[in-house]
């Protein structure tokens, strides 16, 4: 049997009497897939035990380490299909070991049973009172993996604070069996957001910081051709109506504003969607939680369609996937990116949840990018 392992599998040889492992790193340095291929053969070689697989919620686990772990086993020559019980969660070696796994959001499995082992994986994203239940509940070794994102997080206390704790820090430089292109886009994060870098790059704590965007550029320039141009609406009338038009060129998109301004009627919106020379079966793409003006600007011939709107974060990671261009004209887009910042509580702690307030025209490009017809692209680092 031969299976790729980096030095992380080494770390955890050196430390399997450790009763705490915290693995924190970067995207794509090989934390999970090497802690699973020694949970799995220190399982094959100690009957009779039981090892708990957790993340926070079931889909995650079901798309990243389940999908790992059948791989490895397949890989080592120890999968049976009749052992995998998907409906109940768990596998069982014929030694009696046995791997079950489960989300944080099962109350009555996180206040369960006794194991001998536990795997948490992606461990910042559960709670302080969920790692406790698991916790008192492990007889043996807690191994747990994270990309720190979180600027504070009851794991970095942990590294402080637990007498029998090992920390080990990767990036995805420790990881050498990875593609030349997974390590061109780990690494365009330079380029696109300084705090990503520094997490899923670096493999370093995230920076406080309360602005939504931390790097894009301003430019001189708009390419007339290439890539894809798509145009999207957000309206208003006391607030402006910002109309946006993005083109995007493979990883980098162009921004500019066609139209910002306060008071329109629908009337008014068509003229000037007229004098800007948009053809009437291009798409525009419109907030759909107006569809009485939608309707309004369809029977003006203009080609208007609802957005199929997401959420907020997600139109937000959407822009941060790219390298952000900005035209130097276009100076209410860069004062919404100057000034778009997340919401605090009491306490000064950042939250995930951006305030709404001058927003508008990010507000399309959000939709932009909902809505561009592009493939598919699995994303690494997030």
């Amino acid at each position: 049997m031969e299976i790729n392992t980096t030095n992380i599998y080494q770390v955890l040889e050196d430390n399997k009497d450790t009763r705490l492992l915290l693995f924190q790193g970067s995207a794509r340095s090989g934390k999970t897939w090497n802690i699973l291929i020694w949970l799995v053969l220190h399982l094959l070689q100690n009957p009779n035990k039981t090892l708990s697989i957790v993340r926070k919620t079931l889909p995650a686990l079901k798309g990243s380490v389940l999908r790992d772990l059948k791989e490895i086993l397949e890989q080592l020559n120890q999968y049976e299909p009749n052992r995998w019980k998907k409906q109940d969660g768990y596998y069982e070696f014929p030694n009696g070991s046995v791997i079950e796994w489960f989300s944080t959001d099962e109350e009555q499995k996180l206040r369960g049973r006794k194991r001998e082992m536990l795997f948490v994986n992606e461990a910042n994203e559960i709670t302080r009172d969920e790692y406790i239940q698991l916790a008192i509940r492990t007889t043996g070794q807690i191994i747990m993996d994270y990309n720190p994102s979180d600027i504070d997080s009851y794991i970095y206390e942990l590294i402080d604070t637990e007498e029998d704790v090992f920390f080990h820090k990767s990036t995805y430089k420790d990881n050498p069996f990875l593609s030349n292109e997974i390590i061109k886009e780990i690494e365009s994060l330079k380029e696109k957001d300084t705090n990503l870098w520094r997490v899923f790059g670096l493999g370093e704590r995230g920076v406080s910081t309360t602005n939504v965007f931390n790097t894009f550029n301003i430019t001189d320039e708009f390419p007339i051709d290439g890539g894809k141009v798509i145009r999207a609406l957000d309206f208003g009338y006391n607030d402006p109506t910002a109309l946006i038009e993005v083109r995007v060129i493979e990883d980098s998109i162009y921004i500019r504003e066609l139209l910002y301004l306060r008071g329109l009627t629908s009337d008014d919106l068509v003229y000037k969607i007229e004098g800007l020379g948009i053809e009437k079966t291009d798409d525009l793409w419109c907030d759909s939680a107006r569809p009485e003006i939608i309707e309004d600007l369809k029977r003006k011939r203009i080609n208007a369609k609802p957005v199929k709107k997401h959420t907020i974060l997600h139109g937000i990671d959407l822009i941060k996937r790219h390298k952000v261009y900005i035209h130097e004209d276009s100076t209410n887009i860069i004062d919404e990116f100057n000034s778009y910042k997340w919401k605090t509580n009491k306490d000064g702690k950042t939250l995930d949840v951006p305030e709404d307030d001058n927003n508008h025209a990010i507000d399309a490009i959000r939709y932009c990018l909902e809505m561009l017809n592009k493939p598919k692209t699995t994303y690494h680092f997030l």
